[in-house]
């Protein structure tokens, strides 16, 4: 396989796994092995990024708060730690993070991919291009992010 080539598949294997697919299925749809599939997905971390993708921090309060609910009912905790949980959520509620980045760069590609059937000037290497920088700055905040901590 030729290095465009195999690079254009890394970027379509990619993009089906974030919107779900099984591995198995894109393997099929790409005519490689799942062995190289998983390989793939292990070199760039592709599990690490569908769930960042996938939970929304809307749904990690809920969870959050479900949990904290559970814990106040047996009362497992005590009011102190209620207070600092409580706290933790509202917090998490509020804060602007990478999750809430790679939100909307998970609807813009949406947007555009939907808009690519009756726009011209948005075409499929255009959005892999978008996506291209969209992991870059990820990548890079996630790592600026590591760095701090």
């Amino acid at each position: 396989m030729k290095s465009a080539e195999r690079q254009n598949k890394i970027a379509l294997a990619k993009t089906l796994f974030l919107q779900g697919m099984t591995s198995k299925d894109i393997a099929e749809k790409l005519s490689v092995s799942l062995n190289t599939i998983s390989k793939w997905s292990v070199q760039q971390a592709w599990n690490s990024e569908r769930a960042a993708r996938n939970i929304t921090r809307p749904m990690l309060v809920q969870k959050m708060l479900a949990d904290l609910d559970k814990k106040i009912s047996t009362g497992e905790w005590s009011p102190d730690a209620v207070c600092k949980a409580a706290r933790a959520i509202e917090a998490l509620d509020k804060q602007s993070n990478i999750v809430t980045v790679i939100e909307v760069f998970t609807a813009f590609t949406q947007w555009m991919t939907l808009r690519m059937k009756y726009d011209p000037e948005l075409t499929s290497d255009f959005v892999k291009k978008v996506n291209f920088y969209h992991d870059k700055y990820i990548n890079e905040k996630l790592s600026s992010t590591a760095i701090e901590n």
